[in-house]
């Protein structure tokens, strides 16, 4: 609130503090604009008729701070002359109140202002997450065609191969070519899996199974993948430990987690697959012998479409939509899942989910103090 007057100051904050605003009030427009620097009001009262700044230069001046051309402002004036009340709306005021100001025609004004300033801030939030969602749309297909571009091209080599064109083909490189197909797949069926998960959230179909068994399965879903780059993987679980969830989606979970080891690990390293009871719970790990990854990007990584340059620990652009997958998985279980550091060197990515579902949850998951 702006005004010279401290009768009037008195009278309005008394109006406004009956219906619960909170009031900061001032007397002149110079302490109006510098106390905007630090303070953000939902609306201001303001008086016309000021010595020094009047109340028409205050509103011109507050209209190009950033968002003042949001902020709601109110005119007060004592003044009967229409061509003030145009004045007032050629400043970019957005109301004009007569004095004496009567406290219901206030508080009506006051609301209704308020009112449209939240429905304005619906707006604005809901255009800037469609912009945000377009552009997020337009970067997957950028990211898509560039990284599918090299798999595919290895694919047509290998199927070259395969119609003699180019020679025999070896057993291993029918083993890649498989393994590129694969990955092709996961990431593929990642995508669909985070749109579904973002808009429903991620189904589950859990059952009771044993870890070891399903670790043996997954073994050799990886092993030549590995075999290709002189990669080393072991494997470590109790043989009585079972756990409740989804065994695909868990697949798929480490199978990205795998990935990313011998993606970011020297040919020749090894990385450990290690299951273990930790309580309630059941944890996972993946350990590699990579470079590891700072302390300050192991939360973005998880985050879509952004993953580290296999040849720095820099973090760049890419589909990388493996780790936000894996995220969605774990809170779809639950769960959590983190990375930490490696002993000597290296990176753990860690997944912990509960034994069994909780009770009373769900088997999937989606993921008036205002200021005038």
């Amino acid at each position: 609130m702006v005004d010279d007057d401290a009768l009037a100051r008195r009278s309005l904050r008394a109006m406004l503090e009956r219906s619960y605003y909170v009031v900061e009030a001032v007397e002149t427009g110079q302490e109006a604009l510098s106390i905007l620097s630090t303070y953000q009001p939902d609306l201001v009262l303001l008086d016309i008729q000021m010595p020094g700044m009047d109340g028409l230069e205050v509103c011109r001046r507050i209209r190009v701070l950033p968002d003042g051309d949001l902020l709601p402002i109110i005119f007060l004036t004592g003044d009967e002359r229409l061509e003030l009340h145009a004045e007032a709306l050629r400043a970019k005021g957005d109301d004009f109140l007569r004095k004496p100001i009567r406290s219901a025609e206030l508080i009506i004004r006051v609301r209704s202002l308020m009112r449209l300033k939240r429905l304005q801030a619906e707006v604005q939030a809901e255009r800037d997450n469609l912009l945000d969602l377009q552009k997020q749309r337009e970067q997957l297909f950028e990211f898509i065609v560039h990284d599918l571009k090299n798999p595919l091209s290895a694919i047509q080599m290998g199927l070259d191969l395969l119609d003699g064109t180019q020679g025999a083909a070896s057993q291993n490189q029918v083993h890649r070519l498989r393994d590129t197909a694969r990955y092709m797949g996961r990431m593929i069926q990642n995508i669909l899996d985070i749109g579904r998960a973002e808009q429903v959230g991620l189904e589950l179909r859990k059952t009771r199974f044993g870890l070891a068994g399903w670790l043996a399965g997954l073994q050799q879903e990886v092993e030549s993948q590995a075999q290709s780059r002189q990669h080393r993987l072991s494997w470590e679980c109790p043989e009585e430990l079972e756990v409740e969830a989804d065994a695909e989606v868990l697949q798929r979970l480490l199978l990205n987690l795998i990935d990313n080891a011998l993606k970011y690990s020297p040919n020749g390293s090894q990385t450990r697959i290690v299951a273990r009871s930790d309580g309630n719970s059941v944890r996972l790990e993946v350990r590699d012998q990579g470079d590891g990854i700072p302390e300050a990007m192991r939360e973005q990584i998880f985050g879509k479409f952004v993953r580290l340059d296999e040849r720095s620990t820099d973090l760049r652009s890419g589909s990388g939509l493996g780790l936000a997958f894996c995220r969605m998985a774990a809170e779809a279980h639950e769960g959590r899942i983190w990375v930490e550091d490696n002993d000597p060197k290296g990176s753990v990515f860690a997944l912990e989910i509960p034994r069994t579902r909780r009770a009373g949850l769900p088997e999937s998951s989606g993921g008036n103090s205002e200021g005038a």
